[in-house]
């Protein structure tokens, strides 16, 4: 597979990518269709390469142009298939592995060779909805989407949620914001609040400053038995999330001026937290002149 000037020689037959597909997909799919192993085909291209993950994650320009000879692609077409270019803050929105699918795109990916595809927005944890078809997403191994517009048991409209998950793909994938970071926000939500007043019959551990924002959160999560994922990585299943967006949605559409008053609703060391991220923000929205 290399030639004696050392080239790597170009595959014969390469596997169109499908929409929105994860890079180490792609190439796991390469690696069946010519029997051997994903990373050895991963390593014909980038010799010495870590792991298929690791160029999910962080893959240099080198290893773009490499990848590209090999697969007969343009650079520019391998970048998009890894999370290489999400914001920094963003990285903790995209899951280690897999935890939704769109049911419309898997049913069409079914002649696409002997494994199926992987798509990208599987991983993305701020997405509800396909980029692709547009349909709701659905939990990894369950049958039921994250809900619609007339989903009746939903605390928050579908379109909050909506706005939501513009907002931070704008942010994580093109760096685009509006009077705060959509991340920041996310993460003055998810921060403890003042639970009184304490009603001993009704306590919940983790009341968060989002249930402020959209009532019943709190009971949603303690009714859905949903583990709390940790602040540095909040990484919602479905059922929760639509709840999160609509609040950072809700949040940037009332301004600063609520980030105060939620601040007051916090207490100790959270309200050292939500203030050192609110006076980010702050910095942020009036620039010194």
């Amino acid at each position: 597979m290399t030639r004696e000037d050392g080239v790597k020689k170009q595959l014969p037959v390469v596997l169109p990518p499908v929409p929105d597909e994860l890079l180490s997909s792609w190439v796991a799919r390469h690696a069946a269709y010519y029997d051997v192993s994903p990373r050895a085909m991963l390593r014909h291209a980038i010799p010495g390469a870590g792991s298929l993950s690791s160029a999910d994650e962080n893959l240099t320009n080198e290893q773009a142009n490499l990848l590209a000879h090999i697969f007969r692609r343009e650079p520019s077409e391998i970048r998009p298939m890894s999370f290489t270019d999400v914001q920094n803050s963003a990285r903790c929105l995209v899951a280690a592995s897999a935890v939704q699918t769109c049911q419309s795109c898997a049913t069409r990916q079914t002649e696409s060779g002997a494994v199926l595809p992987i798509l990208r927005s599987w991983r993305l944890a701020w997405r509800i909805t396909c980029p692709v078809c547009g349909s709701p997403l659905q939990a990894m191994g369950q049958g039921s989407a994250v809900g619609s517009a007339n989903d009746p048991a939903a605390l928050a409209s579908w379109e909050d949620a909506l706005d939501g998950e513009r907002l931070l793909d704008d942010f994580a994938e093109r760096g685009v914001q509006t009077w705060a970071s959509p991340i920041d926000l996310l993460r003055l939500l998810w921060i403890r609040r003042d639970p009184k007043p304490i009603d001993s019959d009704r306590w919940i551990e983790t009341q968060k400053v989002l249930d402020l924002v959209v009532p019943g959160f709190d009971r949603l999560a303690t009714s859905t038995a949903a583990k709390v994922p940790r602040a540095d990585r909040p990484v919602l299943p479905l059922a929760l999330r639509r709840a999160l967006l609509a609040g950072v949605a809700i949040l940037e559409r009332s301004g600063p001026a609520l980030l105060s008053e939620l601040h007051r609703c916090t207490i100790g060391a959270y309200h050292a937290q939500f203030g050192e991220i609110a006076a980010r923000v702050d910095a942020q929205y009036r620039p010194t002149t």
